[in-house]
Formats: C-alpha cells, structure tokens, sequence
C-alpha cells in the first residue's frame, strides 16, 4: 500500500448551490483491510447566482464563503490542511470508455485524440482532455480500453486558480462521476454480469451514470432537480417558491385530497425522469459491446429523498432504484453520524474525501 505523503487531503464538493467538505483519515494499515476514519464533514449555502451551471460568476464571493467553511465555527475546528481534491461540475465535464483496436503498447497520442473526436465533443484548443488506460480484458490483447475525461480549460483553471487563491494545493480537479461512484458503488463487491446505474438528483441539475465492468462507461445529464421542480409548482399554482417547496417535501409523489394540481405537476416531472432513465439505459445496451444488465439504480443526492420517488423508478422501469449509503466504503460503522436523507447530499464530497485519503496520484479510478 502507498503511504499518502499529503496528510489530511481534504475533498471539496463545489455545488450551484452549497459547497460540502470531508476530511478522512486512511487508518488501513492498522485494520489491514480499507478503513478510514471521519475527521471532518461540513457544508456552507451559497445564494443563486454565484456559480451558474458550474461556472464561477463571482469568484471572489465564493471565495469567501470556502474560506468560512475552511475557519470553521466556534465548534468546529478549522481545516489546517493545504491540500484539496476538489471536484469539476458534471454540466461542463465529459467523461467516457472508449475502446482502441491496437496492443497499448502501439498506440500514440495522435491514435488516442483520433478516437477521442469521434465520441467526446471537444476541441484541442479550448479543452484538457486526458485518459486512463484500463487493465487488458482476457482475450483482447489486440484491444486497449480507456476512460477519457475532457473539460473546458477556462472551467478548470478558474477553479484551480480560486484554490491557489486561498493557499491551497490543488492535488486533483475531479469530474463529479467519479467521485459519486467512488462513493455509492460498493467497492469490496464482485459484480459479476451485472452493472449498476447511480442517479444523482441535486438541487440544481441531475445526472445517470452507468458503472459496469468495474469502470464508469457514460455519464449523462437529465431534465430535472429540486430546483426546477420547486420553481414549476410556483408558477403553474402561483404560489411563493417557499409555499412551492413545502409541497414537494410534504407531499412528494404521494397523493393528498386537495392537492390534485400540485400532485399532476410532480407526476408529470417525474414522468420526464423516468423517461429520460430508460432512454439512458436504452442508448447503453445499444451502443455499448458487451453491456451487462443493469440490476439496481443507486440513488443520491438531495433531490433523491423525494417521498417515494423510489418507488416511482423502480415501478415504472421494471428495476429495484433505492436511496444508497454513501458512508458504505469508509470500511467503518459511519451511519449514524447523520441522517441518511442528509448523508445522500454529501456523496460527491465522500468520494473525493475517499481519493484524497488515499495516495491522490495512485487511485486506480482517476483520469
């Protein structure tokens, strides 16, 4: 096992909406199998308008509020520690496996750009694209697979310069699939013919990733959050927005007497999700080679506790979808540190805490 030499690495989930830190400690070698232990988990909201589809509006109000999340209260301790695994919005992100008909050993980077064109929607001169070579599946040594990452370079250096900004060590900018299936795939499980869906639902945007063969095949993007349901109850019942969201959290999809309006409005938009699911999965099992079966969609995510909202998935899509346990790979008991309905907010945060942990340059995982 690698020793981390940058102790106390922090992940730092930055949101439209909040920003979430965790702090673990890898206490594997005592435990001789992956344990850590939670030293921090916080988060700060910040108000509409300064980060907008992932992008930084107004850097230097988010700066401040890190740095209050860093300072900590009168309570908690601050976060000595210079270095972050920060993470990289899904909405400005591309993220794919993609499969080379050449030995690894042959291939050059022009062969690697020349496939990346053709699935990824980048150009060279605007975007930082980098890849992973994958391990050699048995009876393909003429075949290399990769999973390649792209974003935008004026995304990913003004995040890494508001780090640099406030003294931190940036040791890595994550794409947020990553770190959400760090988080809610169980990592000591052998999926043998079968892959996972995880289905992210945050305030402000939402996101399927499809993980199987051990590795995280496509992310997509779907019409729905919290926000936009919220906002479509205002306005279609010309209602407050604070009227709005206390329907949706009081009602769900669950219907009352009383509230025939409002309930068609969440079916409707839950309707649009579902759809959107199966296209998703659809668009998987045809494009894909060797595409296992997709047994479980793995829920997390704010938006993800909407009353029965699980059980809308699963009826509609023929498939078990549950809230997940993004404490499930600390390798210790963590549950009972909060809610699990909060708990799902932080699954981004958790999986980068989890790279951070762990020698940041030696995750198998990482692009």
């Amino acid at each position: 096992m690698f020793s981390n030499p940058f102790p106390d690495a922090f992940g730092l989930d930055i949101g439209d909406l909040s920003i979430k830190l965790v702090q673990l400690r890898n206490q594997s070698f005592w435990h001789h199998r992956p344990y850590y232990k939670l030293v921090t988990c916080r988060s700060v909201d910040i108000p509409p308008g300064l980060i907008l589809n992932g992008e930084l509006q107004k850097p230097e109000e988010v700066r401040k509020r890190i740095m209050r999340l860093l300072q900590g209260t009168k309570s908690q301790k601050p976060v000595k520690s210079p270095w972050v695994v920060a993470s990289l919005p899904e909405t400005q992100s591309f993220i794919k496996h993609i499969e080379i008909k050449k030995p690894s050993e042959e291939l050059i980077e022009e062969d690697i750009m020349l496939v990346a064109r053709k699935h990824i929607p980048f150009d060279e001169d605007n975007y930082y694209l980098q890849w992973q070579f994958l391990p050699t599946q048995s009876g393909k040594k003429d075949t290399t697979n990769l999973i390649i990452g792209a974003v935008p370079k004026t995304i990913s250096d003004s995040y890494t310069y508001l780090m640099e900004s406030m003294g931190l060590g940036v040791l890595a900018l994550e794409i947020e699939a990553l770190a959400l299936t760090r988080s809610m795939v169980t990592a000591k499980k052998e999926y043998e013919k079968e892959a996972r869906a995880v289905l992210h639902i945050s305030a402000t945007r939402s996101n399927l990733i499809i993980h199987d063969h051990d590795i995280i095949q496509f992310s997509t993007s779907l019409p729905y959050s919290g926000e936009i349901l919220t906002t479509a109850l205002s306005q279609k019942l010309r209602i407050s927005y604070e009227e709005a969201e206390k329907i949706k959290v009081e009602h769900g999809t669950s219907y009352k007497k009383g509230s025939d309006k409002a309930w068609k409005i969440i079916v409707d938009f839950n309707k649009q999700l579902t759809d959107g699911i199966k296209d998703a999965l659809d668009f998987y099992y045809s494009h894909f080679p060797n595409a296992n079966k997709i047994t479980r969609i793995v829920m997390c995510g704010g938006g993800s506790n909407l009353k029965n909202l699980d059980k809308v998935i699963s009826t509609r899509l023929k498939m078990v979808a549950r809230p997940g346990k993004p404490w499930k790979n600390l390798g210790s008991n963590q549950e009972d540190i909060m809610p699990i309905e909060k708990s799902l907010s932080y699954s981004g945060a958790i999986g980068l805490a989890l790279r951070a942990a762990d020698n940041p340059f030696f995750t198998n995982d990482i692009i």
